[in-house]
């Protein structure tokens, strides 16, 4: 393997490990924990089931909404785990580090998003989970553009993160039409959750 292309794999290992210990220094109590789960779950039966579409699936907004409607942690660990857990059926490989990345930071910063008051509403999440597709395509993309190893040239990086960015309209679609329809009942119940049960055992 390129030693370039070693380094960034290494590096982005790196980033996954630091972001997942601060999570684990917050220490996140089991009544939080279980709704990532269960959302892991339903997000990665969504990818497999949307997989014979390209770029169509819901990940990216369901870890949106778990760091909107909770925070950071649980959107960090949501994005995180949804890329392993998917790719077990999806199939494994190099790139799944580099989702991993993408759907975690995708989560933590809709995590840090919905602390501010204002941005916690629909709209917001519609227009961030199309912007998150594209997000989602520059990172992704990077491992690509690093596979060239000695071909890189600019313009071959240019092109690759142009045409990634054209093949993720669909993704940036889905993502809004999707968000505008489940974000509110999502919200309500994962919030009713949050009220019920991790308010009430966290006190």
């Amino acid at each position: 393997m390129d030693k370039a292309l070693l380094i960034a794999y290494a590096s982005v290992a790196v980033i996954i490990a630091l972001l997942l210990l601060l999570t684990e220094k917050r220490r996140l109590p089991l009544s939080t924990f279980l709704p990532v789960v269960v959302m892991v779950v339903v997000a990665s039966i969504g990818r497999v089931i949307f997989g014979f579409i390209p770029n169509v699936q819901p990940v990216t907004v369901i870890v949106i909404i778990m760091g909107l409607c909770y925070n950071a942690e649980s959107g960090l660990l949501t994005g995180i785990l949804c890329a392993l857990v998917s790719n077990m059926v999806m199939g494994q490989g190099p790139w799944t580090l580099w989702q991993m990345l993408a759907w975690g930071l995708i989560g933590l910063l809709a995590g840090l998003f919905g602390k501010i008051k204002p941005l916690k509403n629909v709209k917001f999440a519609v227009v961030y989970s199309v912007i998150a597709a594209f997000l989602f395509s520059i990172i992704t993309d990077t491992w690509t553009v690093l596979t060239l190893a000695d071909g890189l040239t600019l313009a071959g990086a240019l092109s690759v993160f142009g045409a990634g960015l054209a093949f993720n309209i669909p993704h940036a679609v889905f993502n809004g039409v999707l968000c505008a329809i489940i974000f509110k009942p999502m919200d309500k119940r994962l919030t009713r959750i949050k009220h019920k049960f991790i308010d009430t055992v966290d006190e």
